[in-house]
């Protein structure tokens, strides 16, 4: 698998909404998060909102994918009760298909962990859809456990958790 240390995070800004739009659109993307015009104009509105940090993922400064980290605490979603504070939720996709299937999904997600980590987060929850085997094997191999199925307010998911270790001295 590809070292964490090539992948850096750049706050999502205007300028990308139309590579984001391009990404969106593709197969491998849309069949997972929906409605291209609904998703960008959510990411758009959270590019200076507090609830929601968004980023582009680059690799050697080349953009492949987005992420976007929300923290939970005050969260209204009954399928996430119960979560210990400091828990953040991720969402991903890598844009650029070519770069899928090969590592940099899980690589990336390690990297950025360790960043939330940093910054004080307890735990990390990923809630993919049951039937995306490759995002559930992408969570499993960057070290997310399996929580159990459960419907959010966005539908049918599997609960993924990364919890902060307790040598973590970030």
């Amino acid at each position: 698998m590809p070292k964490a240390e090539p992948y850096a995070f750049r706050p999502l800004s205007a300028v990308d909404l139309p590579l984001l739009a391009k990404w969106l659109e593709s197969r491998h993307v849309r069949r997972w998060w929906g409605d291209p015009a609904k998703a960008l104009a959510s990411m758009e509105k959270h590019i200076d909102a507090a609830s929601v940090s968004c980023f582009m993922v680059t690799l050697n400064g080349k953009d492949f994918a987005f992420i976007q980290a929300a923290d939970l605490d005050d969260e209204d979603d009954e399928a996430l009760a119960g979560q210990p504070k400091g828990t953040y939720g991720i969402d991903q996709f890598i844009g650029i298909e070519e770069f899928a299937g090969k590592g940099h999904g899980p690589a990336f997600m390690i990297g950025f962990c360790d960043m939330l980590f940093a910054k004080g987060a307890q735990r990390i929850l990923v809630d993919p859809h049951p039937d995306n085997a490759f995002a559930i094997r992408a969570y499993s191999k960057a070290g997310f456990q399996g929580l159990g199925e459960t419907t959010t307010n966005y539908g049918r998911a599997l609960l993924m958790a990364l919890d902060r270790q307790e040598n973590d001295t970030q």
